[in-house]
């Protein structure tokens, strides 16, 4: 499984009917496209730290705006 699919599974257990996972690719911004909140976010990051075994600094909140920062991010380690 390709992690855009594995972050494409988080988004529908964490926001439910909320996101439509379909529309998510590498240009798909949080807030912009999404709608995401502050809070939502925070959510979002720490499954992403869970399921990816990564850690986010308070940096990584100023650059990630959108599904292919955190793919980059991820991969980054």
């Amino acid at each position: 499984m390709q992690t855009i699919d594995k972050l494409r599974e988080m988004f529908v257990r964490i926001f439910e009917e909320d996101i439509d996972v379909e529309k998510v690719s590498e240009d798909t911004r949080f807030i912009e496209d999404l709608g995401m909140t502050s809070i939502s976010m925070l959510y979002m990051a720490l499954a992403i730290e869970e399921e990816f075994g990564i850690a986010f600094n308070n940096d990584d909140f100023t650059t990630l705006r959108s599904v292919g920062d955190v793919l980059a991010r991820i991969e980054k380690g």
